[in-house]
């Protein structure tokens, strides 16, 4: 059954609405503001979003950004009683797949959904046929040669191996979905459903209801039954992601599939078996929440079965260049595009408090100045453009710390040598200018030294 999702701050059109796409078999949901449906949205559960243009607060339109911003996959149609060229161009260039005038017949309505589904449903058939036609190596998305992330990569090989739940840990936009994905992938499961649930996305009955699904009447006014998603991903991988917001109640129906196998329904007297791999993530400390009673110990010592912690972007610098490099060619694959010296030095020197997700980011963002030319440091945003203080502190003992003072002194006499000319230093030194910004930043040495 597609579900849709009614946005619009006037009750009357969302009853009218709701009730023509419930007849017409949808699983239809409202939400009386701009702020509720994107809270709704963006668990990424609906096929199709109807939203209103003008809202108090956010707009319809504003959704359909935010939505498109974060990758959510789901059709979105936006609807006016003021429509004019420019709001259809507008919301057309954002995404949506229809734009309609108020007030509409129940025919027209049902037309605009019924395609607005079938086509994301092509395009999701699409979307399968070409992963599985060409093969892609499931940790390519884990880059970074660092130690840190070659121990990720090891720890993902692993916990793929075998059965058993998966904990993975670490700040926000490390990249913990990502592991998730690969896990999936090297896993024997690999060809099976790999269904993601955002805990932080819904609350209350609603958490239940997708979860674990409902039978027929046991929701008010829903007169068909509908499966969880934990039934979705029968003989797959299940991905819990901010596991630490899950409600108290949802954790004890989650703890009793863990341990028995078996899911029930909302209205069900009889549970069902289902075959499911739960891989976890969270940013939080959840060994502290168990503390403060706000997650079940028996839950946390389930899914802490094997536990991957990913290490934040600014423990790993010397991964920085290649995650440039390949955010460049991610969104210009067919135009390379190149990043100027200052640019770059501002980019090795900043330490992403938002981790990878933060860079991927900025990067997006300095290519859509910088079109048609290379990205410089003025494309980048402010906050990238203060370069931190040198360190002070005293030299260190021992063979490496040798090696490392000869290196800086080397990096140093040929900057020198060459006024700063860092694609003559490059070569100077053989190496490349990523690589060469790298260790400017290690033994902390600036352009203007």
């Amino acid at each position: 059954m597609s579900r849709v999702l009614i946005i619009d701050d006037d009750p009357g059109i969302r009853a009218t609405l709701s009730a023509t796409l419930r007849v017409a078999g949808y699983a239809a949901e409202t939400a009386e503001s701009g702020e509720a449906g994107l809270d709704l949205a963006l668990g990424g559960l609906y096929d199709v979003i109807l939203a209103d243009l003008r809202m108090p607060g956010i707009s319809g339109i504003d959704v359909l950004r935010q939505l498109r911003e974060r990758l959510v996959d789901t059709a979105m149609i936006i609807m006016t009683g003021f429509g004019t060229v420019d709001n259809a161009v507008e919301a057309m260039k954002l995404g949506a797949v229809d734009f309609v005038q108020k007030p509409f017949f129940a025919e027209e309505l049902l037309m605009r959904v019924g395609a607005a589904t079938e086509r994301r449903h092509l395009a999701r058939q699409v979307r399968l046929l070409e992963q599985r036609m060409t093969p892609v190596d499931p940790l390519a998305a884990l880059i970074g040669d660092s130690d840190p992330m070659v121990r990720v990569r090891d720890l993902v090989r692993r916990a793929a191996a075998v059965p058993g739940t998966v904990l993975i840990t670490g700040e926000t936009g490390t990249g913990k979905e990502l592991v998730a994905r690969a896990i999936h992938a090297e896993s024997p499961r690999a060809e099976r459903p790999f269904v993601i649930f955002n805990c932080a996305a819904v609350s209350g009955p609603l958490m239940e209801q997708e979860l674990f699904g409902h039978e027929a009447g046991a929701i008010a006014g829903v007169m068909t039954e509908r499966p969880g998603l934990i039934e979705h991903a029968h003989s797959g991988t299940m991905f819990l992601d901010e596991v630490g917001l899950l409600a108290r109640e949802s954790q004890a129906r989650l703890l009793g599939v863990l341990e028995t196998g078996l899911i029930r329904r909302i209205g069900e007297n009889e549970g069902r078996s289902v075959d499911v791999r739960f891989v976890a993530a969270t940013n939080s400390d959840l060994g502290a929440a168990v503390d403060r009673g706000a997650f079940r110990h028996d839950l946390f010592y389930r899914l802490n079965v094997y536990h991957i912690h990913l290490p934040p972007l600014r423990s790993r610098p010397g991964d920085v260049g290649q995650l440039i490099t390949h955010f460049l060619r991610k969104y210009s694959p067919f135009e390379p595009r190149e990043i100027a010296d200052d640019a770059m030095r501002a980019l090795l020197a900043y330490p992403f408090p938002g981790n990878v997700r933060e860079l991927e980011h900025t990067i997006q963002r300095a290519m859509a100045l910088a079109v048609g030319r290379p990205i410089h440091a003025a494309d980048l945003p402010e906050a990238l453009l203060t370069e931190p203080p040198l360190p002070d502190e005293p030299p260190e003992r021992g063979v490496a710390a040798a090696r490392d003072r000869a290196e800086r002194a080397m990096i140093v006499e040929a900057l020198t040598t060459h006024r700063g000319d860092m694609v003559k230093v490059a070569a100077e030194l053989q190496v490349s200018r990523t690589t060469l910004w790298r260790l400017m930043k290690k033994h902390s040495i600036r352009g203007d030294d």
